[in-house]
């Protein structure tokens, strides 16, 4: 497990910099928020939805950059792709159009084919059942970004509690999915007073996300 904080760049002023909403409270931000050229070209990493969706649940709002935004549409990539961006993809990856004559030249010979093997009935073709598939590699390296705004000082800090169990319970939920243990989780801290922004870097299990809240408090207070 490793734990690094850093300084971060002004937030509000790169989200005024790309043209997006800039992040208040408790929000999730693009993994490259810092080097995005556009908002366009925001890239989330796959667990964004799910956090965001139980946040929701409980009454919690993410004030990032593509809150209002769901459609896919100014760089919210997990939105119109679930497992997240697109962008950097290989060619093979992609959906591609196929050519009418042959969709009908290989439905014909898989009709042949199916009739020689006895699939085929008088009534129409039955289709085989196709095998279970593993789920599809993330395709965007990209951590993980959750941040806390300055305004939850007061009394709310109990929500970065709160809101960072929800975090560890999608990241271990997706670990179990996919096999891999490993969590790349970057938590930019608002500290109070306009004395800027940090991040505190996770790399480890999704179960030492919640100790983080630390690290948090630890930036709030200038340790």
């Amino acid at each position: 497990m490793s734990i690094q904080t850093r300084d971060f760049g002004d937030v509000a002023a790169r989200a005024r910099e790309l043209g997006c909403q800039v992040p208040v409270g408790i929000a999730l931000l693009p993994g490259n928020f810092a080097t995005a050229a556009h908002a366009g070209g925001f890239c989330y990493h796959a667990a964004v939805p799910l956090v965001r969706s139980a946040w929701q649940r409980i009454g919690f709002e993410d004030e990032g950059p593509a809150a209002r935004d769901t459609s896919g549409e100014n760089g919210d990539c997990t939105a119109a792709h679930p497992m997240g961006c697109s962008e950097g993809l290989p060619p093979f990856s992609r959906p591609q159009a196929e050519r009418s004559d042959h969709v009908t030249s290989e439905s014909t010979k898989a009709e042949s084919r199916m009739s020689d093997s006895g699939l085929a009935t008088s009534s129409g073709i039955r289709t085989p059942i196709p095998s279970p598939q593993p789920p599809a590699p993330f395709p965007c390296d990209v951590p993980l970004v959750v941040f806390f705004g300055a305004s939850l000082l007061g009394d709310q800090p109990w929500r970065v509690t709160v809101a960072l169990g929800l975090v560890s319970s999608v990241l271990a939920s997706q670990a179990r999915r996919t096999g891999e243990r490993g969590v790349r989780l970057d938590v930019v801290v608002e500290r109070p007073r306009d004395r800027g922004y940090a991040c505190i870097e996770y790399r480890g299990d999704a179960f030492g996300v919640v100790p983080l809240v630390r690290d948090v408090r630890r930036v709030w207070t200038g340790e």
